[in-house]
């Protein structure tokens, strides 16, 4: 007797605990690869978003997201605000009033000018009219280190920064090419100029020019109340828009790439 076929069978129960099996220890690396490269895809979405609601934000700003990476123990990943810097203030103080609203955190430099006084407890600084600003709109890092040596703001590590009588006087005097000048504060109105810190400019005794020290004095800080920010940079809505976006491609990715090689 001949037979015209022969028939092929698998213990298909067998063959689904295995893949099972292998899923289900590849699992934890599916779910960390897809979680941090939907992170990544929030922290860009972010950086993108930035110049809309920021006016010329600097790169310090631009690089302030940070991601916690999931792994295979915690399969979590977090997008947030750097907590922490070397210099200058952290991102999550000036940025979180610009997501929640509420009022500007204290700047350092305001720190320096309220711990000698010149600066009181319930007031801010803006730059003025004398501010030299930086390409992002923002005050000169060299006029502000200018301006709280000249006041002697500096603390106990930064003494030696803070200028001497001799070298205000040099100042006041000026040096060939360059006319002279120095600081002060107004702790409180006086006629029409605002509380704050002045630039004045010293024209000296040339008679042809002595009308021009009546104008000599310009604010580089101005002194204001508690500035306050409704939210205007909508972090949650962004982050949750990237996630909807690449958040199930993230996870085929990462289940074709498990099931490619071998156990991770």
């Amino acid at each position: 007797m001949t037979r015209s076929s022969f028939s092929i069978t698998l213990d298909q129960r067998s063959l689904d605990a295995a893949i099972d099996d292998n899923i289900n220890r590849q699992l934890p690396f599916i779910i960390s690869k897809s979680l941090n490269e939907t992170a990544k895809n929030a922290r860009e979405a972010l950086r993108t978003a930035m110049p809309q609601y920021f006016d010329r934000p600097t790169p310090y700003t631009m690089n302030s997201v940070r991601i916690t990476y999931a792994n295979k123990a915690k399969l979590v990943a977090t997008v947030g605000y750097k907590d922490e810097s070397f210099k200058g203030t952290p991102a999550t103080k000036y940025l979180l009033p610009e997501v929640e609203g509420g009022n500007r955190s204290v700047k350092r430099m305001e720190q320096s000018l309220r711990r000698i006084g010149l600066l009181p407890a319930d007031m801010y600084v803006v730059p003025g009219s004398a501010a030299r600003l930086d390409q992002y709109g923002n005050v000169s890092r060299g006029q502000i280190v200018e301006v709280l040596a000249y006041l002697q703001a500096f603390g106990e590590q930064g003494y030696r920064a803070n200028m001497t009588a001799k070298r205000r006087d040099r100042l006041a005097r000026g040096v060939k090419g360059a006319m002279g000048f120095s600081y002060f504060v107004l702790p409180r109105r006086e006629g029409k100029l605002p509380p704050g810190i002045y630039r004045k400019q010293h024209y000296g005794s040339d008679a042809r020019i002595a009308h021009l020290a009546y104008g000599a004095a310009k604010p580089v800080f101005v002194f204001i109340n508690a500035p306050r920010y409704a939210p205007r940079f909508p972090f949650d809505a962004i982050v949750e828009g990237a996630v909807s976006a690449n958040l199930d491609k993230n996870t085929a990715a990462a289940f074709a790439l498990a099931m490619s090689t071998p156990k991770r």
